[in-house]
């Protein structure tokens, strides 16, 4: 009976060697995080500093027990004398306010509207909204509603849905300046860039001021295409 019961348990706990290196490593950790654990205990015990346990968690949801248990204190810059009443602690309800529906007034000036009027126009959302906004803003303004379909997105069939709907006012456009604008300020003007700026302030340079728009034609590289473009944008003082 006895060789029996030793059968047994060599067949049914029997470890090898990595086996039992293995349990024994896992024994002393288990030892070593529960002494840590009471080690925790004790000390927290001393200073009197709370512990989490599931009858800390049952009284932490009895509004008596935080009431009684964790009140406010004040630091020194927030004393009673300064908040006197209570309630000043105390979250206010948002109030949402309904905002009165703008109604639009058509034509829409294209120089002077925002984004939030535009999104509210056939065809376009708050994508072309901020693109329009942003080509306007780097042209100087539109001279004209045909304008718009240079913008990527925005198709040129969309402007028979804006019939009616857009016009621009070309007093909105500011005008550049020709003979004394800068390089560096010339070619960031989307008609403008980088060739046609150094060519127009080059020419200026070899033979002076410009008196009108046919004085830009001698320049190589401009045509009647290029200076139907820029010819609103330009000043001649």
């Amino acid at each position: 009976m006895r060789k029996q019961i030793k059968q047994f348990l060599i067949n049914f706990f029997y470890f090898n060697s990595n086996e039992r290196k293995g349990l024994i490593s896992l024994l002393v950790l288990v030892f070593l995080l529960q002494g840590l654990a009471f080690s925790y205990q004790y000390y927290a015990k001393q200073q009197n500093i709370p512990v989490l346990t599931m009858q800390t968690i049952d009284w932490a949801m009895d509004s008596s027990y935080v009431n009684s248990n964790f009140k406010y204190k004040p630091k020194s810059a927030f004393n009673q004398k300064n908040f006197p009443d209570s309630k000043a602690f105390e979250f206010k309800k948002d109030t949402v306010y309904p905002q009165p529906k703008r109604t639009l007034k058509y034509p829409i000036n294209l120089n002077t509207t925002d984004s939030e009027t535009l999104v509210k126009l056939p065809k376009i959302g708050p994508f072309l909204a901020g693109k329009i906004i942003d080509y306007r803003n780097k042209l100087g303004g539109f001279h004209s509603i045909h304008q718009l379909p240079e913008i990527w997105g925005f198709k040129e069939d969309y402007l028979y849905d804006l019939e009616g709907k857009i016009w621009v006012d070309p007093k909105h456009i500011f005008k550049i300046p020709i003979n004394t604008v800068a390089f560096d300020n010339l070619k960031t003007h989307p008609y403008f860039k980088f060739t046609l700026s150094r060519a127009i302030i080059n020419y200026r340079t070899q033979h002076g001021t410009y008196k009108n728009s046919d004085d830009l034609k001698p320049i190589k590289i401009m045509n009647d295409s290029i200076l139907h473009l820029i010819r609103p944008y330009l000043l001649f003082d």
